[in-house]
């Protein structure tokens, strides 16, 4: 029997239901057949977490990628830095990254404004832009029509700004810059948290080109770290990383560092700068995630947080309540994870004292302060040559005021809340070493 003869049994209506379905599926097939995966004009179609790196999908949960920051343009604040201007160099950040996933245009990061630019800031710049082209990459390994995306860069009119985007291969070339314009790079450096077969051996590797790093910027006031520094050193950043790796959710976590060497009346100085950073949540979120368990470090914390909100009244600084706990959680023997090993909480501290003390020559001389800022969630905590750790009753602590007195508020200058969120934590290092103060810090 035929097929024709087959549908006699059904009435007119019925048969035409049949090849309508029928053509349906043919037409379906056809269209499935023909489709090809592709991108129109500059813009990601399809974007699954196969593609977008890691870090640009935490972004993006974190709320860094919306359509209302594209610009074409996107401005350089003037000061380009997370101690002096926090807010402006997050919006700065949405507005990159939205922009590059979420429009097909030709980008421009236009610097001309921009006078001053720090280390953190420029590191997670060249993060970002190494996560563009890693996922413009595997987008182009996967889809037929290509991606091209285009992102410019207009220099400043700093000479100083745009040595530091040629050093961090931002930007290509700089003219002006003299060929005895001495500096030195660490290069951008990442540890895996999650890869635990090699992540020792790795994060020692790191500390090695750290110390490295460091005692290469220190040979140009003719020293070099004895093997008592060395240990100690390494056994800082040791400290310091693995501090990071506690506070990531995000999988990596970076350092690198800059050192330039300035001549004042033919005395060299070397301005150091280091910057390490971790991604997740901040010091202060962190401790509100295991205060059930952490019960005794919480109410130290609680208990110095009810002097100080007795303090604040109308003649006094006020600050957030994540601000003050940012600065509890520095304090030596405070650790979020006191509860798993006793042995910690003072990690944060000793780096700070020891760089603190590192850039001691910024006590005598006033333009070149050293610092160490921490910059976590809406927080910006700033240690300097003034204001730095003392002890007490044989513990350190660090109180950001004159009086040196953990009771007492610290100084609005020193501690400082912002209105936007930086997921994660910074710790970024400024110093200025010369020739005449190392010899008298390490006499022979």
């Amino acid at each position: 029997m035929t097929k024709i003869q087959g549908l006699m049994k059904y009435n007119a209506d019925q048969i035409q239901a049949i090849e309508q379905k029928i053509y349906k599926r043919r037409r379906c097939r056809k269209i499935r057949k023909k489709k090809i995966p592709s991108a129109p004009k500059g813009m990601f179609e399809v974007l699954s977490v196969k593609i977008q790196t890691r870090l640009i999908t935490f972004l993006k949960r974190e709320r860094f990628v919306l359509k209302s920051y594209i610009q074409k343009k996107i401005i350089v604040p003037k000061f380009f830095s997370f101690e002096n201007n926090n807010d402006d160099s997050i919006v700065f950040f949405k507005r990159l990254l939205s922009t590059y996933m979420l429009s097909d245009e030709v980008i421009t990061i236009d610097f001309s404004l921009c006078e001053k630019i720090d280390i953190s800031n420029a590191m997670f710049l060249e993060i970002l832009l190494k996560e563009f082209s890693k996922t413009e990459n595997r987008y182009n390994n996967c889809y037929y029509k290509k991606v091209n995306k285009v992102i410019n860069c207009t220099k400043s009119n700093s000479l100083k700004v745009n040595k530091c985007l040629f050093i961090l291969k931002i930007i290509r070339e700089v003219p002006d810059i003299n060929e005895n314009d001495r500096y030195l790079d660490l290069g951008l450096k990442t540890g895996l948290k999650t890869r635990k077969s090699y992540k020792e051996s790795h994060k020692g590797a790191i500390c090695l080109k750290i110390r490295h790093f460091v005692n290469e910027s220190l040979k140009a006031s003719s020293v070099e770290l004895n093997p008592n520094g060395i240990t100690k050193l390494d056994n800082l950043i040791s400290e310091i990383l693995n501090n990071a790796e506690d506070h990531s959710i995000h999988n990596e976590w970076y350092v690198n560092g800059v050192s330039y060497i300035e001549t004042n009346e033919n005395d060299p100085i070397i301005e150091l700068n280091l910057a390490i950073l971790n991604l997740g949540f901040s010091i202060y979120k962190g401790f509100k995630r295991t205060q059930q368990k952490n019960i005794d470090i919480m109410n130290k914390m609680k208990k110095i947080y009810n002097k100080h909100l007795r303090q604040m009244n109308i003649f006094s600084p006020t600050f957030a309540e994540d601000d003050l706990y940012t600065l509890y959680a520095l304090q030596e023997g405070i650790s979020r994870l006191k509860f798993i090993d006793q042995s910690r909480g003072n990690g944060t501290m000793n780096f700070i004292n020891a760089f603190i003390d590192l850039g001691a020559f910024g006590e005598d001389n006033p333009s070149y302060k050293s610092h160490l800022n921490i910059i976590s969630g809406n927080t910006t905590l700033l240690c300097d040559n003034t204001r730095k750790p003392y002890i007490k009753d044989d513990n350190r602590y660090l109180s950001l005021n004159k009086e040196n007195d953990i009771a007492i508020l610290p100084e609005k200058e020193f501690l400082k809340h912002n209105n936007e969120y930086f997921p994660g934590t910074f710790l970024e290092v400024k110093i200025y070493l010369n020739d005449a103060f190392f010899k008298k810090l390490l006499p022979e």
